[in-house]
């Protein structure tokens, strides 16, 4: 089914939306894990604090996670220490076992069952060109005091010509995680949760914020943490043009082939990430990769077969349970943004730009959100200070950039077919009368229309068959096929057209 493991048969509570201005010494919005441990961390503090959610609570990217819980994030030490120095590689890894141990005691505080399992991370390679890589890894990870190993033997069904292992590392249920935080986070008198409580604008003004939802209320507060996956209301931060959007595609199925319960990540592409997880006195492996830019990918080819038969190859897998999908964003010196989201509005804390690797990453955020707002010394500001200077000192900024204004005008140059015309279950982007609309048509035969141009930056969006999502190649802005906003800079829906009014 294309649904993720972590929220099938699993009862969350429903929270009401917001339908009345108020006022909060904190709003938190976005309802994921950075969100809901940010809340709760500040709600421990005594502060009096709003979480609100455009949708539902875990079912945006964190409900689509692999849920590592890893300080293993691919080669990212050898080229944090190459390009920050080691003192500031130091500083990302102790933040991040910092959040490490903060997981670890909510669980033991808390006892929360959550399917915690300690395992050692492994990235590898199957080819003698990446073993060179590898081993600077690990002499980065030695430089640094972390417990790991370099080796040539894996259990993996398929021959590895080196990996590298980071001991004593963590996969969990991210779902099951979370919900004790939820629950315990309610029981607050001063601590209020809103779902399908959609914001447009956050501005600063004398020291307080005004964040002004869709719905036409308005919250007043003296602190704004925006943990909504990509900063909302970003007219001025120009946030779109410093993180990439990539996509990653997740099956997982019953597997008949022993090896030893561990995390996995592969150097070369295609990158193919692998975990287990228990699963009804079973276990289920998931298998991720198949990454690609948001937009950038064509309709003839299939990541989630692909997945499966890299599974049904190596893993003997059965027709996978779930197949679901997720969006990340991506820096470009390897370092997250987390901070106040410019020295104008210092109210206004935003976190992103976790590269995949957010259940530690979202713990770093919150720590340091809370740390920030209650005025605690904290080494780490500097660190992921969103304003940086070192993010755009990158020829892949520039690159980005550039490909994207060739994206925006190649994208209304591009031909495109003139028949509406489309199969059950497909999309597609057509040109009619100089214009061009997207077309989608349902099981049931009814066809959608909507106009394709982004609302960001006016890019023209390409279809996702299997998403059944409008992708911006632009800058990563996402829709369904009734062109409703999901994700990305762009924080309108796209127009809906009437076949009769064309």
């Amino acid at each position: 089914m294309n649904k993720p493991l972590w929220l099938d048969n699993y009862d969350l509570n429903n929270f009401p939306q917001l339908t009345n201005d108020l006022e909060t010494d904190v709003l938190v919005i976005g309802g994921g894990i950075t969100g809901i441990t940010t809340a709760y961390l500040l709600g421990e503090e005594g502060y009096r604090v709003t979480l609100v959610e455009a949708e539902k609570l875990l079912h945006g990217t964190t409900g689509h996670t692999t849920a590592k819980v890893t300080l293993q994030h691919s080669l990212v030490y050898k080229t944090l220490i190459k390009k920050h120095g080691i003192n500031k590689a130091q500083a990302y890894k102790d933040s991040h076992i910092i959040a490490f141990n903060l997981i670890k005691d909510n669980i033991k505080n808390l006892e929360i069952n959550c399917d915690y399992e300690t395992v050692t991370s492994y990235v590898y390679t199957e080819s003698d060109k990446y073993i060179n890589n590898i081993e600077k890894e690990y002499e980065a990870s030695q430089k640094l005091g972390i417990n790991s190993f370099i080796t040539e033997n894996l259990s993996l069904p398929y021959k590895v010509k080196c990996a590298l292992g980071f001991k004593e590392q963590a996969h969990f249920h991210v779902v099951k995680y979370l919900t004790p935080l939820i629950d315990d986070f309610s029981k607050n008198d001063d601590c209020y949760i809103f779902e399908k409580s959609k914001v447009f604008k956050v501005k600063e003004d004398n020291n307080m914020c005004h964040t002004y939802f869709t719905s036409g209320v308005k919250v007043k507060s003296r602190h704004v943490v925006v943990a909504s996956h990509y900063p909302v209301n970003d007219p001025h931060n120009f946030y779109f043009t410093k993180l990439k959007p990539s996509m990653t595609y997740l099956i997982s199925a019953k597997y008949n082939v022993e090896f030893e319960n561990a995390d996995y990540i592969n150097v070369e592409k295609p990158i193919r990430s692998i975990r287990t997880h228990p699963y009804n006195d079973e276990r289920l492996i998931l298998i991720g990769g198949e990454n690609h830019q948001c937009g950038h990918t064509r309709p003839d080819v299939k990541h989630y077969s692909n997945l499966e038969n890299f599974g049904k190859k190596h893993f003997a897998i059965e027709e996978p349970l779930y197949r679901f999908s997720t969006q990340d964003f991506y820096t470009f010196d390897n370092l997250p943004y987390i901070g106040k989201i410019n020295p104008k509005s210092p109210q206004i804390i935003v976190a992103t730009g976790y590269k995949k690797w957010g259940m530690l990453t979202s713990h770093v955020a919150a720590i340091l959100a809370r740390d920030l707002i209650t005025n605690k010394n904290t080494e780490y500001e500097k660190l992921y200070k969103p304003t940086r200077i070192t993010d755009k000192l990158s020829c892949k900024f520039f690159s980005y950039n550039l490909k994207s204004v060739g994206r925006l005008v190649g994208g209304r140059l591009k031909k495109m077919p003139k028949e509406f015309d489309v199969s059950e279950g497909m999309g597609k982007i057509v040109s009619y009368k100089g214009k061009k609309y997207g077309v989608y048509k349902d099981e049931n035969s009814e066809v959608f229309i909507v106009n394709v141009v982004c609302p960001h930056l006016k890019c023209i969006l390409t279809f996702n068959n299997e998403h059944k999502t409008y992708d911006c190649p632009c800058h990563g802005s996402r829709f369904t096929y009734k062109g409703k906003y999901l994700d990305g800079p762009a924080i309108k829906n796209l127009e809906r057209i009437n076949f009769r009014d064309l």
